[in-house]
């Protein structure tokens, strides 16, 4: 019997884990083959990057890895295990997943202080895990696995409460070695109240075996609610006496309110997070006695940020799942191997997608570029009778594959634009959006059973309307996915200054990435350790760098761009002054000597509002309307991507990576196409 051919629709992180996954050990024993098929010139999606003037890293938004990301680290670690690079390699700056990412713990948060903002840092500490190891990402973190780690974070917490801090900003730190406290905290710490929470804490795992019925119901219940009032009774009469202490006190109320809420809704007698899914997160922390100032407290704020929960990217609108807000603080707090964040030592396209290209094609996986994808065409039986692609170039004559890689200061990246003495012709700009340039060299399309035999959407849930419109029409399930789950465009800008951080007037540590801040560009990344990987002139280069996003309104997708710079104009001439009140426009560099806001031409700014870069949201009660990446309804078709069930129901890479995996799963298992299944990850 011959072996499956399988193809693979996009080259973002769900279509390459997928082809990892599939090309794993001695796979053609499995499969026949494996096709990765990709628009444009390089691969990534969302987390596309590649090499501008001077070498400058452009990427399409800011991207960290979060300590939890297990199946991410996991694929990293794989692929530079295989790569050696020390061997195979040796002038490459990046041989090592070490060296690709490094740990950081400092975390920023802005507040509002009257009319204007101010700031402050959170020092998490590290541990000696190491993200990746074999089954960590199939370990699930339960209600209760949360519940009990929150008071050890509220007790560090309040031990941080007393730094040493500096006007108009605090610096906090969650280590574990306590600095010179103040006084009046520690009668908190020893207090009765806490202890008797801690001792209840210890008891809930036991406890939720027991109560089938739900904490609630038993006497257990009323001793920890009773502890929980009296412990945030506490905690508030002492911290909001010091204005100073007024966040950690929007701390402790928020973990309280988080305990407090599991107990009364029944997720610590063994009920998972979706049980409070159809609620948004404010909701449901105002619900279980959350103040006011806590629900609009730099944290909480800071989260609806960092995963862009507006909808329509309307500020006013602010919506976000509770149970996965829940779960996602739950494993990045609790969760973490080695520390919080992790940061890319380079662009992500030659962190991520350039090594894990390069050894998917040593395994033997092939790969088509500069093939759109235009419409998946239905057969007979539920299946996917053939693919319909536009060939947007061909190669140059005898040239057999594509080369997509340069190499800047020895390191493999992406470039620009295509590398046209590659090809046939030069095809031109916006082969990335759609539906973009129409004609192209001319078309293809893929037969079921002649060139394969089972196919794999790995493509962003925007686009699956307009490639995926008969298999929409045909399935109740696909259409409520596509009218449920939802994307928000967003904005982002690459700065590079002539000035360090500290001489444009920010007094905080190194490296922060700082979310909370300001209505438009929310999310401030110090970036600046990129610039030796860059290729400046000297004397001469930059002196820093900064990444700033934030979500970005509905409207015209044509003038994106120049909206999202008119909106960096205003943010650079108003809001930015409470973080850096040093800038000024001849800070940021520009070669041609412009003035004013004309300096932003040099600098990078973009609008991800095509279908295919939008950001997945997680609006309140649309994770079960996800589908599963094997349960598609249609038998020769599976799915991948931060949108599908994947058991993290959030727009990330570690979604996507852990969809790729479930989609290689169900293929080689031969579980393709069983019914459509709404929230279920399998």
């Amino acid at each position: 019997m011959p072996l499956p051919r399988v193809v693979v629709l996009g080259g973002g992180m769900a279509g390459l884990t997928t082809a990892w996954e599939l090309s794993s050990g001695d796979w053609r024993e499995r499969l026949d083959s494996i096709c990765v098929y990709q628009r444009g010139w390089r691969l990534g999606g969302k987390g596309a990057s590649s090499r501008g003037p001077h070498g400058r890293i452009e990427e399409h938004g800011l991207h960290v890895l979060l300590g939890y990301y297990d199946a991410t680290f996991r694929l990293l670690r794989e692929v530079y295990g295989e790569l050696d690079r020390d061997r195979t390699d040796p002038g490459c700056p990046v041989r090592t997943w070490q060296q690709a990412v490094t740990p950081t713990g400092d975390v920023g948060l802005a507040d509002r202080d009257g009319d204007s903002w101010t700031s402050f840092v959170t020092r998490f500490s590290g541990n000696d895990a190491v993200p990746g190891e074999p089954g960590a990402e199939d370990r699930t973190l339960t209600p209760v696995d949360v519940a009990t780690r929150g008071l050890g974070l509220l007790a560090d917490f309040l031990r941080s409460a007393a730094l040493p801090r500096e006007r108009g900003r605090i610096f906090l730190s969650t280590s574990p070695v306590p600095g010179p406290g103040r006084s009046e905290l520690a009668p908190l710490l020893r207090g009765a109240s806490l202890a008797a929470l801690a001792a209840l804490l210890e008891g809930l795992e036991r406890t939720s075996r027991l109560a089938a019925g739900g904490l609630r119901e038993i006497p257990l219940a009323q001793s920890l609610a009773a502890a929980l009032r009296t412990s945030r009774d506490d905690v508030r009469a002492a911290l909001t006496a010091d204005p100073a202490l007024r966040r950690t006190w929007q701390l402790v109320d928020l973990v309280v309110s988080c305990l407090q809420g599991m107990a009364a809704d029944g997720l610590l007698a063994g009920n998972g997070y979706d049980r409070i899914d159809h609620l948004d997160f404010r909701e449901w922390l105002a619900g279980h006695g959350a103040a006011a100032e806590t629900l609009d407290s730099p944290v909480v704020r800071g989260m609806y940020d960092l995963t862009f929960a507006y909808v329509g990217g309307d500020r006013a609108r602010p919506r976000f799942a509770a149970g996965l807000g829940l779960s996602l603080a739950g494993r990045m707090l609790f969760d973490f191997k080695g520390s919080l964040f992790w940061r890319m030592q380079a662009g992500m396209g030659e962190i991520v997608f350039a090594p894990l290209y390069q050894a998917l094609v040593r395994r033997g996986v092939e790969f088509r570029f500069f093939r759109r994808l235009d419409r998946l065409r239905l057969g007979p039986a539920r299946s996917v009778a053939s693919i319909e692609l536009t060939r947007q170039s061909d190669l140059a004559p005898g040239r057999s594959r594509y080369d997509p890689l340069i190499r800047v200061g020895g390191l493999p990246c992406w470039p620009d634009r295509p590398l046209v003495d590659q090809l046939a012709e030069d095809p031109g700009d916006r082969l990335e959006s759609h539906p973009g340039p129409m004609e192209g060299a001319g078309t293809e399309t893929l037969r079921a059973g002649e060139d394969f035999d089972v196919a794999v959407l790995a493509v962003s849930v925007g686009m699956v309307p307009h490639v995926a419109a008969e298999l929409v029409a045909a399935d109740p399930a696909w259409q409520t996915m596509v009218d449920r789950v939802a994307t928000v465009g967003t904005r982002s800008a690459q700065l590079w200054l002539d000035a360090s951080e500290r001489e444009l007037g920010w007094h905080g540590p190194p490296g922060v990435t700082l979310s909370g801040f300001g209505d438009t560009f929310d999310t401030w990344a110090s970036m600046s350790h990129l610039l030796p990987r860059e290729e400046w002139p000297s004397p001469g280069a930059p002196r820093s760098i900064a990444y700033l996003c934030g979500a970005l309104p509905d409207g015209d997708t044509e003038t994106g761009d120049e909206t999202v710079r008119t909106t960096l104009t205003q943010f650079l001439d108003g809001e930015v002054a409470a973080l850096w009140p040093g800038f000024r426009w001849e800070l940021l560099w520009d070669a041609a000597g412009r003035a004013g806001p004309e300096r932003l031409h040099a600098q990078y700014v973009r609008a991800n509002v095509d279908p295919s870069d939008r950001y997945v949201q997680s609006l309140p009660g649309s994770g079960r309307h996800r589908l599963a990446p094997g349960r598609t309804g249609f038998v020769n078709l599976a799915v991948a991507g931060d949108w599908t069930a994947c058991g993290l129901d959030a727009g990330c890479i570690e979604a996507a990576a852990r969809s790729g995996v479930l989609a290689a799963r169900a293929v080689l298992s031969g579980a393709v196409g069983r019914p459509a299944s709404r929230g279920t990850a399998a």
